[in-house]
């Protein structure tokens, strides 16, 4: 029954994060980025307040759990994890969000090429011809507006795709660094951070508090830059509507808050496999949200790259280890 109850949550989740790139997309309309993302952290800060006062009072005034070099570990798993969301945003903001749904089918091929690189992952030949694959289409989906000349500028939307792909980079490698903090060690990536002046030696963190505080910390690394354009923001602020409002609030509690927690509770019960069945579903939803919310629909070079990432995905995936 337990099994059966972590796929609901795994569901929901995938659900709510479907649905976000279309949200997403609507706010941009009216709201730069950086604005956009500080106030949904400011969101989930105030949503959370009360697991906030928990692990500050438990960890913090009663036990002083976490030294310095546990808050170095979470200031980078925040910055990875959360604080690069800016680059998603940014991504978004110049492309579509159908673009960012196929775009993001490619996040497991850069995860496995990252578990090859940095854990020594075994790739065999039909993992590495599915990479092959999923890779031609991930890059037709990339250079798909400058052959179109579809649905906007299609220089800002080629710009926006790359941004996107980085984006993705930047979210591999947060798995990377999230198998190591849980458990798994890496002398490549231990090399890598001392080349950088960061010393890592495993310790062992819980999931649930960590998660939490990253949402915090990506607060409070993005607030300083808002007074760079503060008027300017400020002006945007007010001009929100009841939709753009509705839309921060969802992406602040829904895609943030609840979607973190039930994504990180079912994953801690779930095999990989498991979890990645239900990744790769979020297209069904995400795709009709997209046309629904936003009017957006594939083009047929669209559907094409969408069915090689697909076999791609399949072959890589279902290869023997």
């Amino acid at each position: 029954m337990n099994r059966y109850l972590n796929y609901l949550y795994l569901l929901i989740a995938i659900i709510i994060w479907a649905l976000a790139p279309s949200i997403v997309k609507i706010v941009l309309g009216k709201l730069d980025p950086l604005p956009f993302l500080i106030l949904r952290f400011l969101v989930v800060v105030i949503f959370l307040f009360p697991i906030y006062w928990n692990i500050f009072y438990k960890n913090f005034y009663k036990r002083k759990k976490y030294t310095w070099y546990d808050w170095k570990n979470i200031i980078i798993y925040s910055l990875l994890s959360q604080t690069s969301l800016i680059l998603f945003f940014i991504g978004l903001d110049y492309t579509t969000a159908v673009d960012s749904i196929i775009l993001a089918l490619s996040a497991p091929l850069i995860t496995i090429a990252a578990g090859h690189y940095f854990f020594r992952d075994k790739l065999n030949l039909l993992k590495e011809i599915g990479i092959f694959i999923a890779t031609l289409g991930t890059l037709l989906v990339v250079i798909e507006p400058l052959l179109t000349k579809q649905n906007g500028d299609p220089v800002d939307r080629f710009w926006g795709n790359m941004i996107l792909i980085l984006f993705h980079i930047v979210a591999a490698f947060w798995v990377v660094y999230t198998k190591f903090l849980f458990g798994t060690n890496s002398l490549v990536l231990i090399s890598l951070m001392k080349k950088v002046g960061l010393k890592l030696h495993k310790k062992k963190y819980d999931v649930f508090e960590v998660n939490m505080l990253s949402f915090f910390v990506a607060f409070f690394t993005l607030l300083p830059f808002a007074f760079w354009d503060a008027q300017n923001y400020l002006n945007q602020v007010y001009s929100l509507g009841w939709v753009e409002i509705a839309g921060i609030i969802y992406m602040g509690i829904l895609s943030s808050a609840v979607a973190y927690i039930l994504y990180t509770k079912a994953q801690s019960q779930l095999s990989v496999t498991e979890v990645s069945i239900f990744t790769y579903i979020s297209p069904i939803f995400a795709i009709p949200a997209s046309y629904l919310i936003l009017g957006e629909v594939p083009n047929t070079y669209s559907y094409i790259g969408i069915a090689i990432i697909l076999i791609g995905l399949f072959i890589a995936e279902k290869s023997p280890q």
